[in-house]
């Protein structure tokens, strides 16, 4: 039989259950009201062994929910919501139950900014900050029943967007028509077991008359909300307020995936803050930086990696970064045909390689590990190759390795990338004999070998796209099963080969290694059932579907998606409008108008049949820098951490395993304790990994099935 009963913040439906089991705990399967800043709501379970109470052993399986103590008092965390399992042992007998904690949060204003920013924006992600306290009418107005208008709709985040855990919260943007200039705005998120009433007025930086088009989710509730809804969908509704009405409202559903973004994403910046080597700028003192800079997903900031100030002999953009985390390799500004390599696991030190490597390095396909590099010889933009052909280099020294296979089937392959466990190769078959099956190179094929490290031999050669549009930049997904890639749909006005600029357009593919299945990833590039989903504008922005270049995928894969970076000129919603082709600080003011060129991240499903479309539409990059534009980005792992080091997860350990210290509680590396590996800990088959729904993904035990 069912009953309720609690004070305050609590709530437990209880549920008695068969007393006849030998051990079971009671109340069965409570549920907790908690409300943001109100004391954390608990209840106490007792274990009984038949009919007489006992005493236990207490776990709860999910800590972020709430924790248990010795007496099986349960305290909810008050910080996320969901279903935790509490397990107690009693005798040798083990019983569990679930515990259900549903977070209800209300607000009313917030944190205020006086416009100041970082590099990223507020917030990394721009705009002008949260917005204050409104009085109790306005706040009756925008719960009451609102005004439908069809010019009123949400114009980013897009509408079934997978989002990671542990990311900064978005800004919402939307397009308002007549009540643009809105007086305040309702943000409403529910999920299972969550729900956030956010009530904010014009946000300060505002003059008045100006219009209030966006407004953020603050970081703690996103936190919240994403926690709580993690495996599962969250839901928005945003309604504004103009003028005594209240118009809307304005509705999205989100899946969350129930893992965060792993690594780094490297990437170069014209325009950066952290480096200046350019003059001419139209805007601000002058002066520009060309550099490669990091950013973590959650960083509300770039850090500097290569380039500095000076002359364009300190600019470094042009780059490759090793899967593994441990060698990037650059261009010189002042002669692109020079190269460096960077020390990523040692604070960056830059080592020139000889003049005798001169050509032969720029935009070069690097192994996971860094020690080996494939050149790349299709002509890109900058002369990085003139005259070069394809070759395998030793990357400690910058000296050609004798291979087999590779120089009677290619001569010029282009933008070649490794496979994350080194095992095949991928490129644009620019020029050479080829081979019967798949003819000569043409500059419109994307071709996979066999790669045997060993023995430095290329085999087993194998078409795996093949269209109207060359194919250009691919990257393996984790499992080495498939490839992400680019299509050259229209080059730019000077005909520059596979440019993003001036003009030039492009799409994301995918394609099965195995059967060479290729498929546009429609809704990655911005389209939905065929249709547009993204916004349109003046200045170029009649079709940003199309605006859509140079992709790489995350080594490793989280919460059941590979995660693929690339660049776009679309529009962001309305803080990023300009004409998608002014990026040039020479040519434009960036500090009047924020350019588009900017990185975005798209979830790949895992288990989606080859010629299926498997991305979701994609989200920006935040804390990458708002008033420059940032391009070629690579996301690798970070540098792995030695046994005894702290960590959250096995992908971060040298060793591949992550253990819990059975007397503190502390995750640390270390050797392999348990019969089984958890998820992102090592392995060799999918039979290593603990749960049914984990598949042993380039070694690393990986979520395939979305959660």
């Amino acid at each position: 039989t069912g009953a309720s009963s609690g004070t305050g913040g609590l709530q437990l439906d209880v549920n008695n259950g068969d007393t006849s089991s030998s051990a079971s705990i009671k109340p069965e399967n409570p549920v907790l009201i908690a409300k943001c800043g109100q004391p954390a709501p608990t209840v106490q379970l007792d274990a009984y062994d038949g009919g007489t109470k006992t005493g236990a052993l207490w776990l709860v399986d999910k800590a972020e929910i709430g924790t248990i103590d010795k007496n099986g008092l349960f305290t909810a965390s008050g910080k996320t919501g969901g279903q935790a399992t509490v397990e107690a042992t009693v005798g040798t007998h083990k019983v569990t139950t679930t515990v259900t904690v549903k977070l209800e949060c209300e607000q009313n204003g917030g944190i205020e900014s006086d416009g100041g920013t970082t590099g990223g924006g507020i917030g990394g992600v721009g705009g002008e900050g949260e917005g204050g306290a409104i009085d109790a009418t306005l706040k009756a107005l925008l719960l009451g029943t609102p005004t439908a208008d069809a010019s009123l709709k949400l114009l980013y985040p897009y509408d079934k967007t997978v989002w990671p855990l542990g990311l900064l919260s978005p800004l919402l943007q939307w397009a308002a028509g007549s009540m643009a200039v809105a007086d305040g705005v309702y943000i409403h998120l529910t999920a299972p077991n969550y729900d956030y009433k956010g009530f904010f007025g014009r946000p300060k930086p505002l003059a008045a008359g100006a219009p209030f088009v966006r407004h953020p989710i603050p970081q703690e509730v996103w936190d919240a909300a994403t926690h709580t809804a993690a495996g599962g969908k969250l839901t928005v509704n945003v309604v504004v307020a103009q003028g005594g009405v209240a118009y809307g409202p304005m509705t999205e559903t989100w899946s969350v995936a129930s893992g965060r973004l792993k690594g780094t994403v490297y990437y170069q910046s014209y325009g950066t803050k952290l480096a200046k080597n350019y003059g001419g700028a139209k805007g601000g003192d002058g002066m520009f930086g060309g550099a490669t800079l990091a950013i973590k997903p959650g960083a509300t900031d770039p850090t500097l990696v290569a380039g500095g100030n000076g002359g364009t002999s300190a600019c470094r953009v042009c780059h490759t970064v090793a899967s593994g985390g441990t060698r990037m390799i650059a261009q010189h500004g002042n002669n692109y045909q020079v190269s460096s390599s960077y020390a990523l696991t040692a604070g960056y030190p830059e080592t020139p390689y000889p003049a005798s490597t001169n050509t032969k390095l720029g935009w070069i396909g690097l192994s996971p590990d860094g020690s080996l590099g494939l050149g790349n010889a299709a002509p890109l933009p900058g002369g990085a190759n003139t005259g070069a052909t394809t070759a395998l280099y030793d990357l400690t020294s910058g000296s050609p390795l004798a291979t087999t296979g590779l120089s009677t089937f290619v001569s010029h392959a282009g933008m070649p990338a490794f496979s994350h466990d080194t095992k095949r190769v991928a490129f644009m078959f620019y020029s050479g004999p080829g081979d019967a099956t798949i003819g000569a190179g043409d500059g419109k094929k994307l071709v996979s070998m066999s790669f045997d490290e060993t023995t430095k031999a290329f085999s087993n050669p194998k078409l795996v796209y093949s269209g109207a549009h060359r194919p250009g930049w691919p990257s393996f997904l984790p499992s080495g099963e498939a490839l992400v890639f680019q299509t050259e749909v229209k080059a730019n006005s000077s005909n520059e080969f596979f440019a993003t600029r001036y003009g030039a357009q492009g799409e994301l593919w995918w394609t099965d290694a195995a059967t060479g299945t290729a498929a546009r990833l429609d809704r990655a590039n911005g389209k939905d059932s065929g249709v547009s989903y993204l916004p349109v504008g003046p200045g170029n922005h009649a079709d940003d579907t199309l605006l859509n270049y140079e992709p790489t995928v995350g080594p490793v894969a989280s919460g059941g998606y590979a995660w693929v970076v690339f660049l776009s000129r679309r529009m962001y919603g309305n803080v990023a409008t300009i004409d998608p082709w002014h990026s040039d600080p020479r040519e434009h003011d960036l500090f009047a108008n924020i350019t588009t060129k900017k990185l975005w991240v798209a979830a790949i499903d895992l288990s989606a049949p080859a010629g299926s479309d498997p991305s979701f539409p994609a989200f920006y990059l935040p804390g990458q820098e708002l008033l420059a534009g940032n391009a070629r980005g690579y996301w690798v792992m970070d540098p792995c951490k030695a046994d005894g080091s702290t960590c959250s997860s096995g992908d971060e350990c040298c060793g591949g395993y992550c253990q819990q210290d059975p007397q503190t509680g502390a995750l640390t590396c270390g050797k392999k304790q348990n019969q089984c590996s958890k998820e992102f800990d090592k392995c060799a088959t999918s039979a290593d990994c603990c749960d049914a729904k984990l598949k042993c993904v380039n070694e690393i035990c990986t979520l395939v099935v979305p959660q």
